[in-house]
């Protein structure tokens, strides 16, 4: 009798099988997949978002609907928190968000309520170098002055501990500049707004959001200001990076020390999957797998190429294999070195 039972609950097991092992392509037909931005209107973030959001639909099978959906705060801490605690883990919720957050958690930052090995990463949209820039009328010529000068010198940010406040923090321990990142801005537009109209001497983002975004804030008849620092560690092949010192090479010249130079590696780490798009951590891994082979495909489509072209953006993408393997690198950086970013932060 148990054996007859048996063979019967087998064999409705398997006559569900087609229902239960739902395909993805079953599962997103008639479906709206939403992308939640971790930082406002504007920024590069925000931009990318939309600019993949015309192709993304058609490379993804039963071809969902896509909306873009604002939601920032704390530098796209709230994004990624609420995206891994609280939104729908179906796969029909994806955030975009900064890749600086790995950092805050590895920092044991306080607010981080994710596990980023747990994050389902899909692609990150650049590998980028971070920089920082100043206004023309600010008082020094180039970052060598900025090393020497006693003036407070403002520079707009997101969040603290978020890589736009990181940066001038980091160089005023290892260079001795005299930088205060002023926080609270909710997006890259509105931080570069800050220093367009003369709020904060200057700003920091990644060398990419300059070219594609804000060529215009240093070139041209609206021009306000130069590039003053790169926070990589290989010279960029670009115009406006004629002359500017690299973080990593210069403190290597200046004789610092190997945990300084390890806090500016962090700094450059982050940037090398900038932009990152990713799923909570229960989302059916065939879903998972089908978002990173879209983004892929749309990051290679021609008519997003096209938009990118016109935005300016030198797209340099990675699958969401490539960004996890980034983010364990992070994870794992030497607690001292974290723990030297952590009380920098704590008292800027």
């Amino acid at each position: 009798m148990g054996q007859r039972v048996l063979v019967l609950i087998a064999g409705f097991v398997l006559l569900a099988g087609p229902v239960w092992g739902e395909s993805v392509a079953e599962f997103y037909k008639g479906k709206t997949l939403r992308i939640v931005v971790g930082l406002g209107p504007g920024g590069a973030t925000d931009t990318n978002a939309r600019l993949i959001s015309h192709v993304l639909s058609r490379h993804i099978p039963g071809n969902p609907r896509i909306i873009v959906q604002n939601k920032p705060g704390g530098g796209s801490m709230l994004a990624a928190n609420t995206v891994y605690n609280n939104e729908p883990q179906d796969g029909t919720v994806l955030a975009a968000i900064s890749s600086a957050l790995v950092a805050q958690q590895a920092r044991g930052e306080k607010g981080v309520r994710f596990d980023a090995r747990k994050f389902q990463w899909v692609a990150s949209a650049f590998d980028s170098s971070a920089m920082c820039a100043i206004r023309t009328d600010a008082g020094v010529n180039d970052f060598a002055e900025a090393m020497k000068t006693k003036k407070r010198l403002t520079f707009s940010a997101f969040s603290k501990g978020g890589l736009s406040h990181l940066e001038p923090v980091i160089f005023n321990a290892v260079f001795g500049t005299n930088l205060k990142a002023i926080t609270g801005y909710p997006s890259g537009g509105a931080q570069r707004l800050a220093v367009k109209n003369g709020e904060v001497n200057g700003f920091c983002t990644t060398f990419q959001t300059v070219k594609s975004t804000e060529i215009g804030m240093f070139e041209g008849d609206a021009k306000c200001c130069k590039v003053m620092i790169i926070a990589g560690n290989q010279k960029i092949d670009h115009r406006l990076a004629k002359g500017v010192p690299i973080a990593e090479l210069l403190a290597k010249e200046l004789g610092k020390s190997e945990s300084d130079i390890a806090m500016l590696r962090v700094l450059n780490a982050t940037n090398r999957i900038s932009i990152v798009q990713t799923f909570g951590p229960g989302v059916p891994k065939d879903r998972v797998q089908a978002l990173r082979d879209a983004y892929e495909k749309s990051y290679k489509d021609p008519d997003l190429l096209k938009l990118a072209r016109k935005a300016g953006m030198d797209l340099k993408p990675k699958r969401g294999e490539q960004v996890q393997e980034i983010v364990n690198e992070l994870l794992s950086m030497p607690k001292s070195v974290l723990t030297k970013m952590k009380e920098l932060i704590s008292k800027s």
